[in-house]
This record gives C-alpha cells, structure tokens and sequence, in this order.
C-alpha cells in the first residue's frame, strides 16, 4: 500500500485490471470526472443466488503468521520464492485455472533486475459475468516509517500489508473449491505493488505487478468490478468508503457498504473515507470500476492510537491482526459473492 491523502492527490495512472491478462496505468492528475459504467452489466440474464458457504478466519490469520514465518517477501529472496511457491500449491489444489506470469522490471541498484511473478487464478471461467479481487503479496523492501532511522532500509514483516490480503483471498479460494460461485471470480495476487520510493519517483516503481498485469491484459476481458483488499487484519480496523472508489464506483461502493451494515459488521463504517494512492487507481484510469477496501488511518499514521502507528515500519506484525477483523472481510466477499451481486447483477 502506499499513500493516503485527505485532498485530492496527484494520482499516477497506469491501465490495470482484469484476469488471465494484465493492465498497467499512466499517469493522471485526479481521479476521473464520472463514474465508470459498464453498459453490460444491464444486459445480463439475472444469476441465481448459491448458499454461502463458511469462512475460516483461523486459517486465514495461521496463514499470516506463516508468510511471516517465511521472512520478508521482497523480490528476489528466498522468502519471496518460498512464497510463490506455497501460493501456487495451494491455488493449484483449488482451480486447474492458475496462471503464473513472470516478468522483470529493474530495481534501483544499478545493473539490478527484480524477478516478478503474478500469480491469477480463475473461478468459474465460463461465467461472462465475472469479478477480480486482487491483494499484494510482496514485502516492502524498506521500513521507511519506522521511528528508528537504522531501520528504513530493513524490509518490512508486512504481516497486515500484503500478508492479510494474501491469507484472506486464498482462503476465498478453498471456499471456491467446494462451493463453486455463480458468478465468474478471478484472484490477482499482484507482486511488486509495495516497491516504489514515492520521494525518488513518486509512483513510477509502484504496482510493478498491475502495470504488468494490464500491459497484458486480453482486450476482450473487462470485469463489472474490481475489488482491491488492503490491510484488512487489523483488530481495530476502521473501513470507511475510500474517495477514488466512490467516485469510480459508487453504485458497488453502496452495495458493498449496505450489505456490511446488513450483516451488521462492526469494522465497516459510513463516511468520508481517505483518499489512497494504491493498486486501484491504474484500474480506475482504465476504466474499471474498483473499490478499494483498506483501513486507511493505517496509512501515514493517522490514526490517534499507537498501536495502529504500524505502517511500512517493522512492527507490522501479526500481534495487530485479529481474526474477528479477518471473518468480518471474509463473511462480507462471500456474502456479496453468493447471494448479493448475482441477485443485483442486472441493476449494478
């Protein structure tokens, strides 16, 4: 994840978005004028809803701890591989559709090249109505936060950045295993999102991974949605409608919010939430409408508690997570998933 602003920020655009390709964005000033809108979307045959199946959010925090466990998940480690590895075991056992794409891009050491990968799975691939949800999977390289300056060039545990996101969407995919969705689901676990020095570049080394994705992406593939999930462990978490996805978005941004006050989760709040520069906004420029689920206080420390001070420093850890957060994001996805976006699919 990378920066939050309470103003309208200057956002880099690459084109990003859906499956089985990629998109990549270039760079905008502000966030488009209109909504995106999918003039398909109408002319859908209704979907019937599916029982919603259980989330395990055990699993999912056990998950954290383990890509914890592995080491910081920076391009080119070990660890990183180690991840890889494991993500695509697990997704391999749960979809024949996974893709692997591996790419380069050139790190900021002279002579450096980073070894990306992403890695996209696919969920019902004949559905024509179909979603993405993507997450980061990499470890910042650098505790650029962190109040002890001897640890900015030390790469982060990123327990909550990248490790939540990653644990909760593979759970999503146990589910899909043995629940098929209805609707046509495409995970995107991006990498390289969290590499760029915004002081050096701004956004030019950010979303390595979305940049690639969308460079690649089939002309012919276009979701109704894309729904980035982002620091979404916290055990005090606080999910307000960030600024970019309500202007992108706003129809998906309500039926998301809606269905959370429904449920009557206790971490999603109505309000004026950040405005966040993060994987979506190369979505958004493409014309993808993409809501971003982030706890956005985290973000520049802004929030007034300091146990939630933790962002893109070595306390990222997961002592900050709490499964109850994790079932929350989870019980919602697949709420939406089985039951509300097939019922709505004719109207969003």
């Amino acid at each position: 994840m990378t920066l939050s602003f309470r103003r309208p920020s200057l956002l880099s655009g690459l084109l990003l978005v859906g499956i089985i390709g990629s998109y990549a964005g270039c760079k905008r000033d502000k966030p488009p004028a209109t909504p995106a809108t999918n003039p398909a979307a109408s002319a859908q045959p209704a979907i019937s809803p599916a029982p919603v199946p259980g989330f395990d959010a055990n699993r999912t925090f056990a998950d954290i701890v383990k890509q914890v466990d592995m080491g910081p998940r920076v391009p080119n480690s070990a660890a990183h591989a180690r991840a890889l590895k494991w993500m695509d075991s697990i997704l391999t056992g749960c979809t024949p559709n996974v893709e692997l794409q591996h790419f380069t891009d050139p790190g900021y050491s002279p002579g450096e090249t980073l070894n990306l990968t992403n890695v996209i799975a696919s969920f019902n691939p004949n559905a024509t109505w179909r979603i993405l949800i993507l997450t980061h999977y990499d470890s910042r390289p650098w505790a650029d936060e962190d109040p002890n300056p001897k640890n900015h060039s030390t790469p982060i545990p990123a327990a909550n950045d990248g490790g939540s996101g990653t644990a909760l969407m593979l759970e999503l995919a146990r589910q899909f295993k043995n629940h098929p969705p209805p609707i046509g689901v495409d995970l995107f676990f991006d990498d390289g999102e969290d590499y760029g020095k915004y002081k050096v570049d701004n956004l030019d080394r950010y979303f390595l991974g979305v940049k690639y994705f969308v460079a690649n992406k089939p002309a012919n593939y276009n979701p109704q949605v894309a729904i980035l999930l982002d620091m979404i462990g916290d055990s005090n978490a606080d999910f307000e409608p960030e600024t970019n996805s309500v202007q992108s978005a706003p129809q998906w941004v309500n039926e998301i919010w809606n269905t959370a006050k429904e449920m009557g989760l206790s971490h999603f709040r109505t309000g004026n939430g950040a405005d966040i520069e993060d994987d979506h906004l190369p979505l958004i420029h493409a014309g993808i409408p993409s809501v971003d689920i982030i706890d956005g206080d985290l973000v520049g420390h802004v929030s007034p508690d300091p146990n939630r001070k933790y962002w893109h420093t070595l306390d990222d850890l997961p002592k900050h997570i709490a499964p109850s957060t994790l079932d929350e994001v989870g019980r919602l996805l697949l709420q939406l998933i089985y039951q509300r976006f097939p019922r709505d699919s004719q109207i969003l």
